[in-house]
């Protein structure tokens, strides 16, 4: 018995890259921070019609909305970070002082909508935190 899980501790560290290599120290290794880690939030985009108007909305932040810890949230037409350059952003909600939710909504006319994105694409929520970094939010789709 004792065989076998020797056998399949080091089949499996054979089977496992290691991160590490001999000929590298460990304190000198840096983690760097890449896109990947940023999607690991729990934060969702929703998109909906109201009347004449689109309600966008992002819910489930990590920290409550405002100044203390965000910007702005935008939202844009593709997943691209918002950019006045690339012409893609939908709406966008300037943080306050204040405010204790976890949740932040926005309005746009659908007709001013309707000239940015077509009815079925995707939806893409972003928060810009004080650090300067604009965090992805799970996309939503738009039916209208």
């Amino acid at each position: 018995m004792i065989k076998k899980i020797a056998a399949l501790t080091l089949a499996a560290g054979l089977l496992m890259p290691s991160a590490v290599s001999a000929s590298e120290p460990l304190q000198t290794r840096k983690q760097e921070p890449t896109a990947s880690a940023q999607l690991t939030s729990v934060a969702y985009t929703t998109v909906s019609i109201v009347g004449k108007r689109v309600k966008f909305e992002v819910k489930g932040l990590e920290n409550p909305f405002n100044t203390n810890y965000y910007n702005r949230i935008a939202w844009t037409s593709n997943d691209e970070e918002p950019s006045v350059f690339n012409n893609n952003i939908l709406s966008v909600i300037v943080a306050k002082k204040t405010g204790q939710s976890y949740q932040v909504n926005s309005y746009e006319t659908l007709a001013l909508v309707k000239d940015k994105i077509e009815s079925g694409e995707k939806v893409y929520g972003w928060a810009l935190a004080l650090n300067g970094v604009w965090y992805p939010t799970m996309p939503a789709t738009l039916y209208y």
